[in-house]
Parts: C-alpha cells; sequence; structure tokens
C-alpha cells in the first residue's frame, strides 16, 4: 500500500501539479475564455431594437400604444367641432377673403358707403404699385388663429394688396358725431369713423391713441415703426360698445378722423368742400393730429408679405406731405387725376 501510494504520488510529481490545482487551472481557463467570448458589459445587454426581431415589443409598449391610442381619438374628436389648426385657417381664409360689393360709384364719397382706403403710390425700389392696388387692410396674428376666425379687436391693420374687394380690405364710412348721416357727402374738416366689415350688432371702429404717461404705446401691435428713432403710433381695432362706457380706456374720440387737402395752400379754401372720391387727400387722426402713413416696411403675415401702416407726419422741406401720408377713398368711381403723381412729393 505505501509503494503504491509512492507510485502515485511520484507520478502526479512528474506532471508537476495535483488533481485540485489542475481543476482550479482549468476553472480559470473557461473563465478567461468567458470574458473574451460572452457580452458581459452593459452596453451589449441593454434592451435596443437592433437586437431584437421586430415582432420582440421592448421598452413601455403598453403605454406607447395607450398613448398613440389617446392621441388618434383626440384628434377625431377635435376633427368632429372642427377644432383642427387646418379647418380654422381654412375658415379664416373665408371669412377674411368673403367678397364685398363696394358702394356705387359716385363722385363724391357719402357716408355709409362701403370704400377701400388706398395710398395713391407706394414709392418703393424694384417694386410697381400699379399692379399691387395697395390698400388698408385687417390681418389677425398667428397667436389669435386658434381663437377668432373672424375680424375682431384681437386683429390688426396694415397695407395689403389688394386683387378685388373683400371683407379685410373695406370699410364702411360713418358719422363721427353719433348722428345718422347717411346719402350724405363728406366735407373737408369733417370727422367720420371707419367700420369694418363685420358684426352690424357691434361694430368694430379702426382707431388710434397718443402715448401714455409713461411713453408706451396707447396701441399694442406685434410689429413698430420709427421715424428718426421714436416708435411711431399704431393703429388697432376696438368695439364700439367698450369706447361707449365711461370706465373705457379708449375713449370714442379716438375713433374720429377727418381729410385734408392734399395742397397746404388749398386747405383753408377747401374746408367744409365735398371730398372726391379717388382723389389724393391726407387722412387725418383727430385726437393726435397726425396722419394715416403707408410706411415702407415689409412683414410677413398670414396672408402673404405687407407693409406696415401707422399714424405718423412725414414732410419735406417744403412742408408737403410725401407719399406716404397721401391717400385715396376709393369707390370704383374713376376720376381723371393721374394715381401715379397725386399733387405729393414721392422723395
Amino acid at each position: 500500500m505505501s509503494n503504491e501510494r509512492h507510485v502515485c504520488s511520484g507520478q502526479l510529481g512528474a506532471r508537476g501539479m495535483s488533481p485540485f490545482r489542475h481543476a482550479r487551472k482549468y476553472a480559470m481557463k473557461i473563465s478567461v475564455d468567458c470574458d473574451f467570448k460572452m457580452p458581459c458589459r452593459i452596453n451589449d445587454t441593454d434592451s435596443s431594437s437592433a437586437r431584437y426581431q421586430p415582432s420582440v415589443r421592448i421598452g413601455n409598449w403598453v403605454e406607447e400604444n395607450c398613448l398613440e391610442e389617446d392621441k388618434l381619438v383626440n384628434f377625431k374628436s377635435r376633427r368632429d367641432r372642427g377644432e383642427l389648426l387646418v379647418e380654422k385657417a381654412r375658415t379664416l381664409y373665408d371669412n377674411f377673403h368673403k367678397e364685398i360689393v363696394l358702394a356705387a360709384p359716385k363722385e363724391n364719397v357719402l357716408f355709409g358707403a362701403v370704400v377701400q382706403l388706398m395710398p395713391i403710390v407706394m414709392n418703393i425700389m424694384d417694386l410697381d404699385s400699379d399692379d399691387l392696388n395697395a390698400a388698408l387692410s385687417v390681418v389677425i396674428n398667428e397667436k389669435e388663429v386658434r381663437h377668432t376666425q373672424t375680424i375682431s379687436e384681437d386683429c390688426e391693420l396694415s397695407v395689403a394688396p389688394s386683387r378685388r374687394p373683400c371683407a379685410r380690405n373695406s370699410f364702411r364710412i360713418v358719422s363721427g358725431d353719433d348722428h345718422d348721416r347717411t346719402g350724405e357727402t363728406i366735407k373737408y374738416g369733417q370727422k367720420f369713423r371707419m367700420q369694418c366689415m363685420a358684426s352690424e350688432s357691434d361694430p368694430i371702429m379702426v382707431y388710434s391713441g397718443p402715448k401714455r404717461c409713461d411713453l408706451q404705446q396707447g396701441v399694442n401691435a406685434t410689429y413698430l415703426s420709427r421715424k428718426h428713432g421714436e416708435e411711431n403710433l399704431n393703429l388697432g381695432l376696438v368695439n364700439l360698445s367698450k369706447c361707449s362706457c365711461p370706465d373705457s380706456d379708449i375713449p370714442i374720440a379716438y375713433t374720429n378722423w377727418f381729410c385734408r387737402h392734399v395742397d397746404p395752400k388749398q386747405r383753408f379754401e377747401s374746408e367744409g368742400e365735398d371730398i372726391p372720391s379717388n382723389s389724393p387727400l391726407v387722412i387725418v387722426h383727430s385726437t393726435t393730429n397726425r396722419n394715416l402713413a403707408a410706411e415702407n416696411v415689409l412683414i410677413q403675415t398670414l396672408f402673404g408679405p405687407e407693409f406696415l401702416v401707422s399714424v405718423q407726419n412725414y414732410r419735406n422741406i417744403f412742408k408737403h406731405e410725401i407719399w406716404k401720408n397721401v391717400w385715396m377713398i376709393s369707390n370704383g368711381h374713376q376720376h381723371n387725376t393721374s394715381k401715379k403723381t397725386g399733387g405729393a412729393s414721392s422723395h
């Protein structure tokens, strides 16, 4: 027995290791092989869609399916109620571009007539104003599209190309003294108001106002224009019912306008005379004594590129109003006066 033990120990000694050490070394070899062959890193074992077939669902697939179903149900309900933005935009364009029939062409401008207020000329480089047919127009802010799709006091004003008379570029001339003067001719120096072609129950008027005590604008607007670094007065829309309230911030006098002859030398003589249609004139805001002005500032609106409009006096060295302050009240009557010159300086 002792000899057998000696032989076995001798054989093991010849091999150089015991059975236990041999098993331990074999296990370490397997472990080393696993380190190179088995992906044990976090990035390799993480759930990634590239490592699975399309039929395998990974992540929070139940919650994602529920969210998609909720979005679809919400979309269908908003579509049925007409609350989709594309449908609101379509309704907006239909309401603003609704065709309007102007007053019967006459030689003079009458109270109660539906007219367009158009600049005589837009003296802007590389712009042919003959085909532009620019007119004072109502434009809506992009932020207000979801709230209203009709002409309201949240809208603003601009000078836009006018291919045909429509709701956004046509206005009704009404008396400025709250008397019904429908059918009477408007005189130079006589106050009037410009009413939008919107609800007849609560008319919407064009107005402007002086700056506040802190030099802030009296009328809020998205875009501003400046003259010599000073901000020009803005135009806005207001419901007539709000102006009639005693505690209103907008006096009804802010909605009054009047016209002057385009030639300063003839203004005293022309005071009280009838205003001819489609003739150059100056539209003045009664409260601020500043002129309606078409600015050469281009802005992007929902209806395309348009020009800013403000209330500011623009005169040359001879105290004559330049093209920015020269307008005409158009009712379709063709006047002999040239639209290009209009008796105003183009500088």
